[in-house]
Order: C-alpha cells, then sequence, then structure tokens
C-alpha cells in the first residue's frame, strides 16, 4: 500500500513540473464550432502561457485571447494545460441584414505534443463557451492546433 501511495504522489508532483519543449510555437488551428485561425501560443515561464487565436468562420472575423496552465505528463513532449480567456468579433447575419459584435468566454482543457526531433507542435483541446453579447447563452467548442515551435 505505502508503495502505490510513493508512486501517485511522485506521478502527480511531475506532472506538475513543467520542461517546456519550446518559447513560441505558431501554426493553425480550427476546430468547433466551425471556424480557422492562425494561433500563436508564448510561455511566459515554465508553466504559465498565453495563447492567441486570429480567425475568420463562415460568417464572421473573431480573436480569441487564452491564459494556459500547462503541465507535463510522463512521456517527453505530452502536456495537459487549462485555460480561460475571452472572445470578441462580428458575425454577419442574414436575419438582422448587417453584422453584430460578439463578446464571450471561454474556458478549455486541452493535450499538446511537442516532437522531439522536428519543430511541429500538435495540440487538442475543448470546453465550455459563455456567451454575454449579443445575448446571454452557454456553447460548447474545441480544436486542433498544428504549430511551429520556435524552441
Amino acid at each position: 500500500m505505502k508503495q502505490i501511495i510513493c508512486a501517485v504522489i511522485i506521478f502527480i508532483m511531475g506532472s506538475f513540473a513543467m520542461a517546456q519543449s519550446y518559447k513560441t510555437a505558431i501554426g493553425f488551428k480550427g476546430g468547433c464550432p466551425g471556424y480557422g485561425s492562425i494561433s500563436a501560443k508564448h510561455y511566459l515561464s515554465s508553466v504559465n502561457a498565453i495563447e492567441g487565436n486570429v480567425g475568420a468562420g463562415s460568417y464572421g472575423l473573431w480573436m480569441q485571447g487564452l491564459y494556459e496552465w500547462n503541465h507535463d505528463l510522463p512521456t517527453s513532449g505530452l502536456n495537459w494545460y487549462i485555460g480561460v480567456g475571452p472572445n470578441v468579433g462580428f458575425q454577419s447575419s442574414k436575419l438582422n441584414n448587417g453584422s453584430t459584435f460578439y463578446l464571450s468566454g471561454s474556458a478549455l482543457l486541452g493535450i499538446e505534443y511537442t516532437f522531439n526531433n522536428i519543430p511541429l507542435n500538435l495540440a487538442l483541446d475543448s470546453g465550455p463557451i459563455v456567451q454575454v453579447l449579443p445575448s446571454f447563452g452557454f456553447g460548447w467548442g474545441g480544436g486542433l492546433a498544428v504549430r511551429y515551435a520556435i524552441k
């Protein structure tokens, strides 16, 4: 029993230690609900990072800013992360004959892998969205990022 407890403690402590494998990564991110974007992630410290996405979807343009907390998994180059941040944009609509400004907030849980031999970073995340403007509502989103990792 003591060995199991020690193994769990070592695993938990190891998951909160971070040996980031890149400083900045730039590329593309696509996902649901129907968007594509230019994506950049930059580490501020060994655990904290910011991610910015600027993109377009079927009917609009948007920007997303995320603050993320990253943690290693036992496999080299594999991390999990959580993050939060705002989304702003303009969405055109045939219903209102114009464009609508929207504001929402996102939370996410994700996993990413950075290859050791090539400068490639892949990330997959998903989480809730709370829309504030033009009306209050809830949604769910997710994305897959493919980025060039700058060490």
